[in-house]
This record gives C-alpha cells, sequence and structure tokens, in this order.
C-alpha cells in the first residue's frame, strides 16, 4: 500500500439471515435424517398409548413424540425455555429438514409438557432405548458386550417458585436429577427429578432408579453382563442387595467412616501396589462385610495418595481435606507434619480383576460427572424452564440424551 494513502474506512458490516427461504439450523437436518429413519416419533407415541392413562392430546394437535422432539431439536439449536421452541416454529425453510415436522406453539408445548406423568415419562424412556437398540443394529454393535451404568446426581438451582424445588444442605432452593447413563454409549438409560433436600435418595428409590436402568438397558436389546459404578451419595446395602438380585455387579464408594479408618490400620505396608495410570497414587484390598450383607464378604479397594502441606486448600470445605484422617489433617495443618496420606475406599463384588483394575475402571466413573457438567454449562440442562414440575420432568429426556 502507498504510505501516501489513507485506506479507504469500510462502513458497518452487518449479517442477517432474513431470506424466508434459507434456514439458519441447517444441522437438524442430519437429526431428522436419523429420527425419521429410526421412528422415533411412531416408537414415543406408541409406548405413550399403551399407558393405562395416555397423555390427552388435540386431534388436530401435535402428538407426544412431536412435542419431545420438537424439544430436544429446540434444544439442540440452544433453546433454554418453552419459549424458545417458537425460533423453530419460525423457521419454515428448515421444516422439511427437521425431524418435527409440526411444532406447537410455546403456549400449547408447556402445556402439553404439564400433563406428561412419572409413567409418560417412563414411556419415553422406554422408547428412546428401543430407539438406541435400533440405532446399535444399524451400526453393527456387539450386544453382548459388557455395559457399565453409572448412578450420579447433580444440582440446579432455580428462583422463584417452582413445584418440586427444595432447599439443599447447601442452602439453595434446587432440583436435584438423578441419571443413570450408560457409559459406553454415553447415554441416558433413565432419570428422576426431585427436590435438593433428596440429592441423597433412600435405598430403596436407589434400587428403583437401578432396575429401572436395567429395564431401559434390556429395551435397547443389550443381553450381556451389567455393572453398576455407583458414587457414595447412593452407598446402602438395600441397593447392593437389589443389584446382586437383578445380576449386576457393582463398585461403589464408600463414605469414610471410622469404620473405614480401621480398615486402613489393618493393611500392611507391603500390600500397596502402584495405581493405573495415576502417578503417585497406591492401592490395597482387604475384605469386608457390611452390615445387612448376608452374602460372600465383599472387596475393598484402597486407594491412597500422599500430599504435602502445600497441597492441602485453606478452604475447609475442599475435597481433598475430607480424604485425610482427620487426626492426620489436624497435624499436617498445625505443621507437624510435612505430609500425609488421603484415601478413597471401593466396595465391589468383582473378583476376576486385580485391585489396581478394579480402582481404574471405578475412577472412570467420573466420566458421567463431565457428561452432567456439559449438559449445565451452555446445554439444556443448565436450568429448569418452567414452575410447573411435570413440565420440568418432560424437558429432561430430550436434555439428557445423545
Amino acid at each position: 500500500m502507498n504510505p501516501g494513502h489513507r485506506a479507504k474506512r469500510v462502513g458497518r458490516i452487518v449479517f442477517r439471515a432474513d431470506d424466508e427461504r434459507l434456514t439458519p439450523f441447517a444441522g437438524l437436518a442430519v437429526i431428522g435424517a436419523i429420527t425419521r429413519t429410526l421412528g422415533l416419533v411412531g416408537l414415543i407415541d406408541g409406548e405413550l398409548a399403551r399407558e393405562r392413562a395416555p397423555v390427552k392430546v388435540r386431534a388436530r394437535g401435535v402428538s407426544g413424540g412431536e412435542l419431545l422432539l420438537a424439544l430436544a431439536e429446540s434444544q439442540l439449536i440452544g433453546g433454554e425455555c418453552f419459549d424458545d421452541i417458537e425460533e423453530l416454529r419460525a423457521d419454515r425453510a428448515g421444516a422439511g429438514l427437521r425431524g418435527a415436522r409440526r411444532v406447537p406453539a410455546a403456549s400449547t408445548a408447556r402445556q402439553l409438557a404439564r400433563r406428561f406423568r412419572r409413567c409418560h415419562i417412563q414411556a419415553v424412556e422406554r422408547a428412546i432405548a428401543r430407539v438406541g437398540g435400533r440405532l446399535d443394529r444399524a451400526l453393527g454393535r456387539d450386544a453382548t458386550v459388557d455395559a457399565t451404568i453409572d448412578l450420579d446426581a447433580t444440582q440446579l438451582e432455580v428462583h422463584g417458585r417452582q413445584g418440586g424445588a427444595a432447599r439443599s444442605r447447601h442452602g439453595c432452593v434446587v432440583y436435584a436429577p438423578h441419571i443413570a447413563l450408560w457409559a459406553q454409549r454415553g447415554r441416558a438409560l433413565t432419570a428422576e427429578l426431585v427436590g435438593g433436600n433428596q440429592e441423597k435418595l433412600t435405598a430403596a428409590a436407589s434400587a428403583t432408579l437401578a432396575r429401572r436402568a436395567l429395564r431401559m438397558l434390556r429395551s435397547a436389546g443389550h443381553t450381556g453382563n451389567v455393572t453398576f459404578r455407583v458414587d457414595f451419595a447412593y452407598y446402602a446395602v438395600g441397593l447392593l442387595i437389589a443389584l446382586r438380585k437383578a445380576g449386576a455387579q457393582f463398585t461403589v464408594s464408600v463414605p469414610r467412616t471410622v469404620a473405614m479408618w480401621k480398615l486402613v490400620a489393618q493393611i500392611g505396608e507391603d500390600a500397596w501396589a502402584d495405581a493405573r495410570d495415576l502417578p503417585g497414587a497406591q492401592v490395597a484390598e482387604i475384605a469386608y462385610t457390611p452390615t445387612g450383607w448376608k452374602h460372600e464378604s465383599l472387596r475393598m479397594i484402597v486407594r491412597r495418595t500422599r500430599y504435602s502441606a502445600a497441597q492441602i486448600s485453606a478452604n475447609p470445605r475442599a475435597r481433598r481435606r475430607k480424604t485425610i484422617h482427620p487426626e492426620q489433617l489436624a497435624l499436617l495443618l498445625d505443621g507437624q507434619a510435612s505430609e500425609a496420606y488421603g484415601y478413597s475406599f471401593i466396595l465391589t463384588d468383582i473378583d476376576d480383576q486385580a485391585a489396581a483394575w478394579v480402582e481404574h475402571f471405578h475412577r472412570h466413573r467420573a466420566q458421567i460427572e463431565e457428561r452432567l457438567k456439559d449438559a449445565k454449562l451452555g446445554q439444556a440442562l443448565r436450568r429448569m424452564p418452567c414452575a410447573d414440575q411435570n413440565a420440568n420432568r418432560t424437558w429432561m429426556p430430550p436434555a439428557c440424551s445423545p
């Protein structure tokens, strides 16, 4: 450029998609092709029709299956609430490409969603499981391979008056979705939406959720062995007994109690071996029979990791602090010790794998935590969109499904 000439200033550039012959959501064509090929809407409607009290819809209105698919497609383009479905409704150019050919108005979608009860949501989950089975068969996936189901919960803070939400142990008013995820497929099998005061389910409620997840897995056509990886919040002998009756194996995180610290004292120093893919960590095992367990002794897999005082946060709620024996933590914080071990405990009935393998396998339960974070940060599970709990339950299957 000639230094003697000033560059001509370009005016403001505005990008617009105002041609009604174009769709800003062309990516939904892929979703449309898949859902039509797999017959998702028909399967959902068929499962809903089998319920004793089907969801009431207008003769000329959208069906339950069309509503769920429209909500899913709205969420995929960034929808965070029922009102956002209007963006999909306004996209006439893309109507022939999407799976949801008919999109209800936001007020209609909200009204229909309120009519869904727990039985209807479970019917939707069965249909989604069957569609997943069709997809797996089309992709040539082996239905007899081992499957892993992760159980975990998260918290969704809400504001205002929302039915079913409750104050959690942290003092916030929240919902607590409990989700059973098929780890190998990254696929939510079933979920339950409760108030924040039920972040820790009873043994009976946990067992019900686990049995439902197994039914959904079988609905998908899976016939292989199943192992549950369970968070410590679900730890209860009643759940373990239910899993044994259902023919599923388990690994479950156990809370750090006085009984666990006594177990650590029984482990000889020569019993520790290096953990897999976790530098500085070691594992050992010891037999353990929890109160109420009437079967064989179980394996308690213990992992320990050495921490220096500099690695311990000053925040009393820091997770790492909770892994250290209270007496050792006090010595560390007072400067009377330079380092201490943090411990984790995993109870399992897997008897054909080494302790290091079991610990490594259970550690990958963190995948569901990452999946929940993804669903909450910038996606449709970031918050619940309605004051009605039934409508929020209806919102969840599209938000949790892949």
